[in-house]
């Protein structure tokens, strides 16, 4: 059986799922405030601004020129997230348009997008880059367009641009940690792009199903740190039935998993900690996808998969129809996306939560959460006009998209109740605090950062001879990498 799930998310859906990290401080800040304490501190005290913060400057009308993703599959949100022309009732796009006026008179410059498709992007930027024109300021596209850029040169190191501080909290700290290699940084998530993490992986649960086959205390499990993957594997097994008693699984029937092989083999062997690199200090690096728990988690989860209790599907044109599926009551658990719970499941006749991807095991230190490859991230040319201009600006949009934009994200995510209890609330903050931007993964060779899923796709266990075809190619790609990360070696 094989199906897999596109992403055509509705205009204000996806950014206002996505953005909303975790409740009380963006994804990888150092506090853990509960979202009532969040909108308790927004009533309290005034953000500190970025004028305040930065000082005083004024570049005489300048233009600042964001690239943006045309991107189908994400509607017209790339335009709408960094630019809108004016103020429409709506909280997000009205908490945008007062940023860009906030910046644009503090700092005297205009603030402008333009859309291109991944290909144009790369086309354009690099042509730019060698014409020396300075034409773009901030670049914002798919996430192998962006590696790309890097390898081609045409990215600044973040720790070379003026005013600009990736260690503070406006940035994703994740991200800083993850990509940050040998003093060099080329690539990084904030608010700006409010629908950063927008496919970022998720497990829902149906309530109804959870009662009707007596399973209960899941977010406990969670929050005691026993959502393991054998725990989460057992209670999926107890539910499957064919409901129209035709003598064949198919998607008319009920499971207690639909799940794509990439939200089951790729996310799911990541929330347990699988990795394809491991980089040293020095510049050296290791393949790591051929290791015995890794092989482990390939066998725990096609054990699953090949299940009658599961519903995998292959085929990406077919991927929305599995949600579909779990918004028709016809499965307990749904491997999906943060966004699929305002694209299909705002009306939903049985009640849903949210959980993490489950742990290895008991002893894994915490909840890993996966970015999917459809997202983006941000850079900064090479090259730009003046750079102080650039780095301000950019620094300053940081700073107001974290103190507005991100508070008007997670209120409109909670007022719309598209999640629909307070537990799952918590476990909201649980999947954005472990969000994960492995560098292995952002600068990723496909068929071996992705094996594990390629292989619960076709049901094969056979890890390590497979990998070990793989390396060769996956070596000399590594190794052209980490040589942009350590000239000197």
């Amino acid at each position: 059986m094989s199906m897999k799930h596109k992403f055509p998310l509705l205009l204000i859906a996806a950014g206002l799922i996505l953005s909303s990290c975790q409740s009380g401080e963006p994804s990888g800040s150092d506090t853990s405030t509960t979202s009532a304490d969040t909108s308790t501190a927004a009533e309290e005290t005034e953000p500190t601004s970025s004028l305040e913060l930065l000082g005083e400057y004024d570049f005489g009308g300048e233009t600042y020129t964001i690239v943006g993703r045309e991107y189908a599959k994400l509607g017209d949100l790339p335009s709408y997230e960094f630019v809108t022309d004016s103020e429409n009732g709506d909280l997000v796009n009205d908490t945008v348009y007062k940023r860009n006026r906030i910046v644009e008179d503090q700092y005297n410059v205009t603030i402008e997008c333009i859309q291109y498709d991944n290909n144009t992007a790369m086309n354009n930027v690099q042509k730019s880059q060698m014409a020396g024109d300075g034409a773009y300021d901030l670049v914002w596209s798919h996430i192998n367009t962006m590696t790309s850029m890097v390898m081609k040169d045409l990215l600044a190191n973040y720790y070379d641009m003026p005013v600009i501080d990736i260690t503070k909290p406006w940035w994703n700290q994740l991200a800083t940690e993850s990509l940050t290699l040998n003093g060099r940084c080329y690539l990084q998530m904030n608010y700006i792009p409010f629908t950063g993490v927008m496919l970022s992986h998720c497990l829902y649960f149906n309530k109804n199903l959870a009662e009707e086959y007596s399973i209960s205390d899941l977010y406990s499990l969670v929050q005691n740190d026993e959502w393991t993957f054998d725990r989460f594997s057992e209670l999926a097994k107890q539910v499957s039935q064919d409901l129209n008693g035709d003598g064949k699984y198919d998607e008319n029937d009920l499971y207690g998993l639909a799940a794509s092989h990439g939200t089951s083999g790729v996310a799911f062997s990541i929330a347990m900690g699988t990795k394809p690199l491991k980089v040293n200090d020095d510049g050296s690096f290791e393949l790591t996808m051929s290791s015995e728990r890794n092989q482990n988690i390939l066998e725990m989860i096609n054990s699953l998969t090949s299940d009658s209790a599961t519903y995998l599907i292959t085929d990406t044109s077919l991927e929305n129809d599995l949600a579909k599926l779990f918004a028709e009551g016809r499965a307990l658990f749904y491997s999906g996306f943060l966004t699929d719970s305002y694209q299909f499941f705002r009306d939903m006749d049985d009640d849903f939560g949210l959980l993490p991807f489950p742990k290895y095991d008991a002893s894994q230190e915490s909840y890993i959460t996966t970015v999917t490859g459809g997202t983006g991230l941000l850079g900064i040319p090479k090259y730009v006009e003046n750079p102080e201009m650039v780095g301000a600006v950019t620094e300053a949009l940081a700073i107001e998209s974290y103190n507005y934009v991100y508070p008007a994200i997670y209120e409109t995510v909670f007022n719309e109740k598209l999640l629909r209890d307070d537990e799952s609330r918590e476990m909201f903050d649980i999947l954005m605090n472990g969000l994960e931007i492995d560098f292995g993964r952002t600068f990723k060779y496909t068929a071996y950062s992705d094996l594990i899923g390629d292989l619960v796709a076709k049901g094969s266990t056979d890890l390590a001879s497979s990998a070990a075809a793989l390396e060769p190619a996956a070596e000399k790609h590594y190794s052209d990498v980490i040589e942009l990360f350590y000239p000197e070696n």
